[in-house]
């Protein structure tokens, strides 16, 4: 069994609470007296106080203070990591963001069979949208002498209430009335004034019910007609002089014929077989156009 010795008197003895001999408690701290044993106390049982343990609490505290100022030294000695190299990564590609909104024009001049053959103009457009689709298109032939030929169409958000205007202009004036088509771009060799329109096709027993609807200028040469859809689309034709043909009939459906998704990376049979596809590089669309009258002429379209 382990021995301890009174901080007090210097009474070495079995491990109490109070010294046997001058019954103080054995918890406090010692005062060496002259003439004290230099025998050195041995190691505390489990059993001591904490004020008994006390010292060699400090000595731990000294002794890990004491490590981890090593580990601190030895790390700020060591040599700065290397760091790795972030592992190489496919670039994504940007979305193509090119801008395509905007009219898109050509001219070019052609020669028309005889006799005698004799020099014309085409002239073409297309319009599109940011994405590159055709939101409208038209084609002209003026042909010096004989007249000339127009078509188009063209989208817009308020078909409806278009429709339903003209419808209702039209019941009450069923041999014609005047209406504001706006979207019927006449060339300068038509003459300007107000037009008197009749119904070809589309109308019904009232406004509301009609969607559609196919109408006809009042000429006494010419021939002009416009279809309007409560869809939105809207289209023209005129034919003039020599090319005025088919009064009373539907000419529209068998000139204009645009696809649903017509756009600049492709496109065939807009208006008059208009075909041609874009470069999108120089921003160009080199296309075909094979009617009205005569062959098939090239041309290259430039956005405005």
């Amino acid at each position: 069994m382990s021995w301890v010795t009174c901080p007090h008197c210097g009474f070495t003895q079995l491990p109490a609470a109070e010294c046997f001999k001058c019954h103080k408690r054995l918890d406090r701290r010692p005062s060496r007296e002259p003439g004290a044993g230099a025998t050195p106390a041995p190691a505390p049982e489990p059993g001591l106080t904490a004020k008994a343990t006390r010292p060699y609490l400090l000595l731990l505290g000294a002794l890990a203070l004491l490590i981890v100022s090593g580990i601190v030294v030895w790390s700020t000695r060591s040599p700065a990591p290397v760091a790795s190299a972030a592992p190489d990564t496919a670039a994504t590609p940007a979305a193509w963001a090119l801008d395509l909104t905007g009219r898109w024009e050509a001219k070019a001049a052609t020669t028309l069979a005889g006799p005698p053959q004799r020099p014309a103009l085409r002239e073409v457009f297309v319009e599109t949208d940011r994405s590159g689709a055709i939101v409208a298109a038209g084609a002209i032939l003026t042909d010096p002498g004989r007249g000339g030929a127009g078509a188009g169409y063209l989208t817009v958000p308020d078909g409806g209430r278009r429709v339903r205007d003209a419808a209702a202009a039209l019941a009450s004036s069923p041999k014609g009335a005047s209406l504001s088509l706006d979207f019927v771009p006449l060339p300068p060799w038509l003459p300007a004034r107000d037009r008197t329109w009749r119904p070809v096709e589309g109308t019904r027993r009232s406004p509301e019910e009609t969607t559609y609807l196919l109408l006809e200028s009042v000429e006494p040469h010419d021939l002009i007609q416009a279809g309007m859809n409560a869809s939105g689309f809207l289209s023209w034709l005129y034919l003039a002089g020599d090319y005025a043909q088919g009064r009373g009939t539907d000419m529209l459906s068998r000139i204009i014929h645009p696809q649903p998704d017509s756009g600049l990376r492709g496109f065939r049979d807009i208006v008059w077989d208009l075909s041609g596809a874009a470069d999108f590089v120089g921003l160009q669309v080199p296309a075909t156009i094979s009617q009205p009258a005569g062959t098939a002429d090239r041309l290259v379209l430039r956005r405005k």
